[in-house]
């Protein structure tokens, strides 16, 4: 991003009455919080304001300059490239990125680490949670604020409206499986299921419940002072556009089979610290899937994906490695569960 004397400028995708328009916008100091304003508005394509006279060279556009100048915004050709750097001639951009590489070290390369940590104090928790898991895919958190995490730096001296930015960059790359078990992560609903032996395996909780934390956190969020800080007041009570959109994506997706899977192996193979590459497999008949759940197919096709839910966590309590289970039998429930849920999701199609 274009850092120039406690103010950041990037660009921001944002949606007029006639479509999606790329608008610059600049965050900067003010009052003891970060603020953000419009500084240009560059319509549907960004590329319009770059110039190739030929070989491998370009440049900006007057107008854009001339914009930044009589904003007051101090910039180089350099801070612009990596601005508008996504924008650029593919085979330009290679070549850009080349020199780059290996360029000015980070300006927090210079901090020790209790510099650093007084400086991600100010980070809200909801973005420190959300950027461990894109970063890592972990729901299992653990503690962020004892110590300074470099990843963490990205995040900081930004607007509210930049670090959204951000975010919605990285959101971009999410798998569908993994949208919801990184809201629940996010907003830390495990919380909520303190004394759960699979708080950190949101598709085995009950779905009733964490819809209705998931709601309750957003409500929590659309009222805190700290994450809407720098933004002007909204009036009426409604929630933040920041916010809406996550509304969308959690309700948009469901926690699926593969993500508990996917949670149950990554967790088992963490603990033990070693790696096998799980070997495919054909699918659980449903018959052994029921025997080993201890239910009937009877009893199955008349069950709620809510029932099936309980029914599950009973038996995974019992095997759960944690409590000296037997972690092949564990695996082997986890299994069952995937493939009966599997089931139910096709039976409602």
């Amino acid at each position: 991003m274009l850092v120039v004397e406690e103010s950041t400028v990037y660009l921001r995708k944002v949606r007029f009455q006639d479509g999606w328009h790329y608008v610059l916008r600049e965050s900067f100091w003010s009052g003891g919080g970060w603020m953000h304003r419009d500084l240009m508005d560059l319509g549907d394509d960004p590329e319009a304001y770059i110039v190739y006279p030929g070989g491998n060279g370009f440049y900006f556009k007057p107008e854009l300059e001339e914009a930044l100048e009589a904003k007051g915004v101090q910039w180089e050709t350099n801070d612009l490239e990596e601005v508008f750097l996504p924008f650029l001639d593919p085979h330009i951009r290679r070549i850009v990125t080349m020199f780059r590489a290996g360029a000015a070290p980070s300006r927090w390369a210079g901090c020790s680490q209790e510099e650093l940590l007084e400086h991600q104090k100010g980070l809200h928790a909801f973005d420190k949670r959300r950027l461990h898991y894109l970063r890592c895919g972990r729901v299992d958190i653990g503690k962020l604020d004892d110590r300074p995490w470099k990843f963490l730096n990205v995040l900081l001296e930004k607007s509210r409206d930049e670090i959204e930015h951000v975010f919605e960059s990285m959101e971009a790359q999410l798998r569908p499986h993994e949208v919801r078990p990184y809201l629940f992560t996010a907003l830390h609903l495990q919380s909520y299921f303190p004394q759960h032996l699979l708080k950190n395996q949101p598709a085995a909780l009950d779905p009733e419940k964490v819809d209705d934390y998931f709601l309750e956190e957003i409500c929590h969020l659309n009222a805190d002072p700290a994450y809407l800080k720098g933004l002007p007041r909204r009036s009426g009570g409604r929630l933040h556009p920041y916010l809406v959109r996550y509304v969308i994506l959690y309700f948009d997706h469901t926690f699926t089979a593969e993500a508990l899977w996917n949670d149950t192996l990554r967790g088992f193979i963490g603990s033990r610290g070693f790696y096998q590459p799980p070997r495919p497999s054909a699918a659980m008949p449903v018959p052994d899937a029921c025997r080993i759940l201890g239910i009937s197919g009877e009893e199955f096709e008349t069950m709620s994906v809510r029932d099936l839910a309980r029914c599950f966590k009973r038996r995974a309590m019992a095997h759960h490695p944690d409590t000296g289970g037997d972690h092949e039998a564990f695996i082997r429930t986890t299994r069952a569960y995937e493939e009966l849920l599997l089931r139910k999701g096709r039976s409602r199609r």
